[in-house]
Order: C-alpha cells, then structure tokens, then sequence
C-alpha cells in the first residue's frame, strides 16, 4: 500500500493514501477537515492501520448501525450462512433492522432501544416466530461486532427478553400436529407406491429428514445396504434459478440406521429406476453434480463431466422432483383428505414423538434428527403425548409398589 501523506487544503488538514487497486485503477483514500497536520496524522496513521490489517477505514466508534449491517452481510454472512438464510437476513435488515436502528451509532445503541422495539413488534402483531428471528438477526451481527471485531465491549442484545406472545391456537395445533398412524395410513393410501410422493412421505417419516434433506438424499452414494445406513450428508437448496446440494441446517451430516420396511422402499426405487432408464432410452434425465455442488440434468445420450448422482425424487423420465413440488402433495392433503393441520414438518416432529414415546434417549433422538443442541430436540419436537404421560404413570406405580 502507499504510504500515508499530509497535505493542507485551505484552512484544514488532509489525509491521505492508495488503497488497494480497483479494476485496474488507483484507489486513493483520504479524509480532511483537521484542525492540525499532526492531527491529520494521528488519524491518517489509525486509519491507515485499520486499512491494512481488515480493509476498513472508519473508526467503529462512529460508524452507525446502517453501515455496520453491510459489513456484517459482506463480511459474515455471505461467505458463512446458506443462501435462505442469507436472503431472510438480508429482509429483515432491510425491513426491520435499518429502518429502527440504521441512523444510530453502532457504540451507542443500548438495551432499552432494543427492548422497545421487540416490545412494538408484539404491539403491531407480529407472532413470536418473527420477533424471536428478528431479535436473532441483530443479536448476531451485534456478536460479530463484540468478536472478532472489538467494535463494542458487549451485546445489548443479551438482556432484552422476548415478552409473552399469545400463539393463535390454530396455528399452535398446526406446528404441533403429530401424524396418527390412521392419518398417515390415509395419506399412504392416497400416495401410495407409484406416486411422485410416496417415497419423500415415507423418508420423513421413517428418516425424520428436514424436507430439503428428503430431496438431497442420492440413491448412489448415501444408502449403504449392507450397513441397513443412510448418510444425511445434503440438503437441496434453490439459489436464484438453480438447485444445489447444500449441507444441512447446523451442518448436520449424520448416518442413521433403517428399517427393513424402507430399505426395501429404497432397493424398489433404484430398481425401478433402472427399468426407466431402459425404456427411455437416450431420453432419460440423467442428474449431474457440478462445480459449486450445481445440480445439472442433461438426457442421456448427452456426455457430462461431472459426478453422476441418483436423486432419491424424480418423474418417470427422470426429471428432477423438488421441495417446491410437495406444495401440491400438502394441498391435497388438506382439502382432499380432509387434514388441514398436516405439514411436511409434522413428520419430522412425528419420527422424533414416536422415538421419544418408545423409550429413546433424548441425545439418541438429537443426533438422529440433526439438532445443534438437546434443548431444542426436548422443547420442540418431542411433545409430551398422552401417551408419554400414561406411560409416567405405569413407571411411579412400579416405582412406588
């Protein structure tokens, strides 16, 4: 870099110099309006430092939270979160976070400015969900702005409290719906074998995937017959206009044991794949990953360079099936079937009920379903059934008599 330079410009003091090039072209850098050269030169010396160690140039104790939410998002979360996460974070930035805080300086923000504003999100409606999410998003970047950066000595975040939010109760009994084993029997019966969705409905259910996780199982290199193992190691991710194998929510590749009954679903699904490869002929999809874990599906008389993969959902000809084609399997169920509380999550929920209801280990059911922590496997998904509370009962009566 160039070295730093001092020059008076009228009645002030400037400093200045080269950044790294841009494009080609110089890229100066400089700051006026000091009463002396030497505080010039303190200043230009500080920012010069700045520049060199992290490319900033701005001192932390004046930059406003407007201007830090950027550095975060092109710092922090575009090299290290999914890209939905990316694209939630940058909404409520963009919605939330900036038009309540954007015009503060990031050094003086405070506890009760942050309260207040989580209080009159509940005031204006928002469900809980939200304003926990919303909460989350700040308290992230403001965590980033304690370390690694030293920017602030401590987040205020960390002592505002959520306050109480009524849930609607049909939305409660909607995210807390388990599928009865008569409820999914009809759903089976309605998508049985053959049906596009017979072989996600029945992954969630015995697996406990995440939906995208459902959808980025590949036939060829994550089932291990012998070992009666599948390996949740993707998830499929639409990014723009094109679908990729991401990893999982927490980066949570794990290898879980199956059942008989869905390895046998498994083994028909290949068989019959390779019965449709036959009688497509040339015209069968074949599924490619790229550069960059870039799906590409190209037919079959086509040559790719790339590492072939067999998508445990696709149409008879091979065409790639997606988590946005389940749309149309949940809106069946619904209005058809007569079950509005179902959601592909419910299975989720339903896998880690059953394992809790026959006696798993919470820590067991934790690593099979992927959670970062046990509080969430506890609090969340194994919901304390009817069930759960008359088998309490048999266990004190033996314990007592």
């Amino acid at each position: 870099m160039g070295q730093l330079r001092t020059r008076k410009r009228g009645k002030t003091w400037e400093w200045s110099f080269e950044g790294a090039k841009i494009d080609g072209k110089r890229n100066p850098i400089s700051k006026g309006g000091y009463r002396t050269k030497a505080e010039a030169q303190e200043a230009g010396i500080q920012a010069k430092a700045e520049y060199d160690n992290t490319g900033r140039s701005f001192k932390p104790s004046e930059v406003s939270v407007s201007d830090y939410l950027d550095y975060w998002y092109e710092n922090y979360v575009l090299l290290n979160l999914a890209y939905n996460t990316q694209k939630d974070y940058e909404s409520k930035i963009r919605l939330h976070l900036k038009p309540t805080f954007g015009a503060y300086r990031l050094a003086a923000l405070e506890t009760d400015t942050i309260q207040r504003w989580v209080d009159s999100m509940k005031r204006k409606g928002y469900s809980k969900n939200m304003v926990s999410n919303s909460l989350s998003c700040l308290s992230g970047a403001l965590n980033y702005a304690v370390y690694p950066c030293k920017y602030i000595k401590y987040n205020p975040c960390d002592y505002v409290r959520i306050p109480k939010i009524v849930q609607n109760k049909n939305q409660k009994e909607h995210m807390e719906y388990i599928c009865s084993k008569t409820d999914f029997a009809a759903i089976i019966d309605r998508f049985g074998p053959g049906s596009n969705f017979y072989i996600p409905l029945m992954t969630g259910y015995h697996c406990g995937t995440r939906l995208g996780e459902t959808y980025g199982l590949d036939l060829l290199h994550d089932v291990n017959f012998e070992k009666h193992e599948v390996t949740i190691r993707h998830q499929l991710s639409k990014e723009n206009k094109n679908w990729y194998y991401r990893m999982p929510k927490y980066d949570s590749v794990r290898t879980i044991k199956i059942l008989p009954e869905y390895e046998k679903i498994l083994k028909d699904e290949i068989r019959n794949r390779k019965k449709n490869m036959i009688k497509y002929g040339p015209y069968f999809t074949k599924t490619y990953l790229l550069d960059g874990d870039l799906i590409f599906q190209a037919p079959a008389n086509i040559k790719i360079v790339g590492k072939e993969i067999m998508p445990i959902s696709v149409k008879e000809n091979g065409e790639l099936l997606t988590p946005y084609s389940f749309k149309y399997c949940s809106k069946v169920i619904h209005e058809e079937l007569g079950n509005p509380l179902f959601h592909s999550h419910c299975l989720r929920h339903t896998h880690g009920t059953l394992l809790a209801e026959g006696g798993a280990q919470p820590r067991t059911v934790m690593e099979r379903l992927g959670h970062k922590d046990i509080q969430t496997t506890i609090n969340r998904y194994v919901f304390n059934t009817e069930k759960m509370q008359d088998d309490s009962l048999t266990i004190l009566a033996k314990g007592i008599s």
